[in-house]
């Protein structure tokens, strides 16, 4: 009979079997078998690609966890979940980062036409009197 471990290290194969790129696979194999933290798994995650395909990955194994999950992966199972939960958690805020990041940008190049506008028109920000 297979020791626990050995169920497990089944369960974590089954789970991200094909789950791609191989190096989020390798990530995603630490957390499952509980060598590194799910908010340790996610920044790793982020750190190696893109957060749709961060979010492709962690639902695909949360996806298989739900359909072929056995009994005796009820530890691995449980830890899908912590790291599902965990990346929805913060995932809200991660987007916020983002939209923050893309206004800025936008904000940015808002003010470099208008200062490009000013320059070709000759308005060089002086005060302008009306009457």
């Amino acid at each position: 009979m297979s020791s626990r471990t050995g169920l497990e290290a089944e369960a974590i194969k089954r789970l991200t079997d094909n789950v791609q790129p191989p190096v989020m696979r390798a990530i995603l194999v630490q957390c499952l078998a509980g060598d590194i933290a799910p908010s340790v798994a996610i920044s790793r995650l982020l750190a190696e690609g893109p957060l749709a395909t961060v979010r492709a990955a962690i639902d695909d194994v949360a996806e298989r966890a739900a359909t072929i999950s056995r009994v005796s992966d009820m530890l691995v199972h449980d830890r899908v979940d912590e790291l599902t939960q965990v990346f929805v958690e913060n995932v809200a805020a991660l987007a916020d980062v983002g939209d923050a990041a893309n206004i800025s940008s936008a904000a940015k190049a808002a003010r470099e036409a208008r200062s490009a506008r000013s320059l070709e028109s000759g308005d060089r920000g002086e005060p302008r009197i009306s009457d």
